[in-house]
């Protein structure tokens, strides 16, 4: 009847006339029933505007399927969608779309919403399977549940990233040419047929979704998007290898799914920390920091944010057909995306995420509370590391000797408990590590040593004969359970200069640029006088580096700070790293000090000094009043 090439068209143009033509008349009966949302702070349009346009899309989609899969056409084409399969989509989306309407029209907890998009994804259960996993074949159970968490995701995805004019519809529309490319690699033209639909209905109603728009999708279009993608999307799960297998879909429907992950990261630590006011706010409320609301913010136009991120949902979409063509070369191709996509991730994405993540990190690791129950699961990790090095090394290095565990059990007064001893009758169990000092760590390492000499030195005079034997269990066992002791207490200064530098490089305001003057002790204790009070109130300033008068520094790093030069390259170094101020961390020679003074006058910069002054602040000691009174100008 038709050719191949006319069933794709006539899909794809039933789609696009039945959403193109019922979108006006939704709209209009959007405004008759009051269902507008109106500009506010979260809505930055300028007018009253429609929403619910996702009645349309719907509509559109549903016909085009019902053409693509129960026309009696010609010849069939190779595909696993069928009239069957569409009942089931039929009927489950109808349900999600019954959600969408109530809360377009008279609002939903979100609980509620969560409730129904569930029961929606469970009636895809029977029809939709998430795929082998490693060749393996999952349980029915599981198979349903992670079909379940796939759906809700991605309808939560395009939920939260349906903000901005065209936004929605765009990325739908590229994840969708994306999924045709990979069933068309399969093949499944059959399915691509019916994936056609969509797309034609998405372009209908993107005619009126551009900015600015005269209509919006809504929660009815946005979780209708994301629950048709994240149906389609589990057709390109195939029984290759898992990495191609959950890989393609990720990287196909990106953006949406990228910027959730932000969401919930974002949310999840202020949830534990609070805000900035110290408000703890759920993972449900909403926010303006997506990555719509971001460019936005930095100075976007609505076009050319919903363009950027649509060309970026591209480019994710043009690494998964990548993938998917060059199979045998997946990995490869998948280790670049991950690094491009982390560096971005990190530099420029996911900036709010890490200072968040910064300041609870800061915030946990200076809260001194339950110091007891610290201090004991110090004690009984180190006495589990310790027993279970010995059993490891008992058990894989040496020869079995009869009965292993009425061994291990004889052998571990002697080779666990005088380590325990040596560290209990030491500072170890009540130093307060997060605020510990590097003499703490060398007496820990001291007293380690101690122990696993003392428990050598009893081992030799019990048996003699396997001097041998216990000499390499004793470096074994320190090889294997001390560096482990000794990083428990050390990862929260670890953690802390993690944060730190979170903190720092996450920062999204323009900070001051700062040069200090002086790379010795005095710039030290600046140093760690900036960590500390960064880690309660960050410091918009930005340290370029360090200059100093001894040559034999320059250009060697000093306190984490590269030393730049010296006083005769400051010119060069204000303008070429654009300095704004200039601290004096060091006793400067008159001449020098001088010249300093001049430059910052000349070139507009600041100029302080900090000093880490004693002061005296009343008569502590008795005896020392005759010598104050007697000083020129006190009381």
């Amino acid at each position: 009847m038709f050719g191949d090439l006319d069933k794709y068209i006539l899909v794809l143009l039933t789609g696009l006339t039945v959403s193109y033509l019922l979108t006006p008349l939704v709209k209009m009966l959007a405004f008759r029933l009051g269902v507008v949302d109106m500009p506010n702070e979260r809505r930055p349009h300028q007018r009253p505007t429609a929403r619910g346009g996702g009645v349309a899309l719907f509509i559109g989609v549903q016909t085009a399927c019902l053409l693509a899969v129960a026309f009696p056409w010609a010849n069939k084409l190779a595909g696993e969608l069928d009239f069957h399969w569409w009942e089931h989509f039929a009927f489950a989306s109808s349900v999600l779309f019954v959600v969408g309407v109530i809360d377009d029209v008279r609002g939903m907890k979100p609980l509620v919403k969560l409730a129904g998009q569930t029961l929606a994804a469970l009636l895809m259960t029977g029809d939709t399977h998430f795929g082998p996993i490693l060749n393996y074949n999952l349980p029915a159970p599981i198979d349903h549940l992670l079909v379940i968490i796939w759906l809700v995701a991605i309808v939560n995805a395009f939920n939260l990233i349906d903000g901005l004019d065209g936004l929605a519809s765009g990325l739908a529309i590229i994840s969708a040419v994306g999924l045709c490319g990979i069933l068309t690699i399969q093949p499944k033209p059959g399915d691509v047929l019916v994936l056609l639909g969509f797309i034609g209905a998405c372009l209908g109603f993107l005619r009126y979704n551009f900015h600015p728009a005269s209509i919006f999708l809504g929660d009815t279009g946005s979780m209708f998007i994301g629950f048709t993608l994240g149906v389609f999307s589990l057709q390109t799960l195939t029984k290759n290898s898992f990495l191609i297998s959950l890989t393609i879909p990720m990287l196909v429907l990106g953006v949406p799914i990228y910027d959730a992950v932000l969401a919930i990261w974002r949310r999840s630590v202020r949830k534990w920390a609070g805000d900035n006011s110290g408000v703890k706010r759920g993972i449900m409320q909403p926010d303006l920091e997506h990555l719509h609301h971001r460019l936005k913010f930095a100075g976007l136009s609505t076009g050319r944010v919903a363009m950027y991120l649509c060309v970026l949902n591209g480019a994710l979409v043009l690494v998964g057909l990548l993938i998917a063509l060059y199979q045998s070369r997946a990995a490869g191709i998948f280790l670049i995306a991950l690094l491009v996509g982390v560096y971005l991730l990190m530099r420029h994405l996911a900036v709010i995420e890490l200072r968040e993540t910064g300041k609870a990190f800061l915030m946990g690791l200076r809260r001194p509370t339950h110091s007891a129950l610290k201090a004991l699961s110090y004690v009984i990790c180190d006495m589990l590391w310790l027993a279970g090095s010995l059993a490891l090394i008992m058990w894989v290095v040496e020869p079995q000797r009869g009965d292993f565990l009425r061994a291990w059990y004889l052998d571990l007064p002697v080779w666990v408990t005088p380590t325990f001893s040596f560290l209990a009758i030491s500072r170890a169990y009540v130093t307060y590590w997060p605020r510990a000092r590097l003499r703490d760590v060398i007496s820990l390492v001291f007293w380690l040593q101690t122990g696993i000499l003392f428990s050598l030195a009893l081992a030799l005079l019990i048996d003699p004969a396997h001097g041998e034997q216990w000499l390499i269990r004793a470096l074994l066992v320190a090889a294997i359970s001390h560096p482990v002791i000794i990083v428990s207490r050390i990862i929260y200064r670890c953690l802390e200069e993690l944060a730190l530098w979170i903190r720092r490089y996450s920062d999204s305001t323009v900070p001051e640029r700062v040069l200090l003057y002086g790379a010795g002790t005095r710039a030290q204790l600046f140093l760690k006088d900036c960590a500390m009070r960064n880690s309660k109130v960050p410091d918009r300033r930005l340290i370029v580096g360090l200059i100093d008068d001894e040559k034999a520094l320059h250009f060697q790093w000093i306190y984490g700070q590269l030393v730049l030069g010296g006083i005769k390259e400051l010119p060069h170094l204000i303008e070429k790293w654009r300095i704004d101020r200039i601290i004096l961390v060091a006793d400067l020679l008159p001449e020098n000090r001088q010249t300093v003074r001049e430059m910052t006058q000349r070139e507009a910069i600041c100029l302080s000094e900090w000093l880490p002054q004693e002061q005296e602040v009343g008569l502590e000691n008795p005896k020392a009043a005759p010598f104050v009174k007697a000083l020129p100008g006190t009381a």
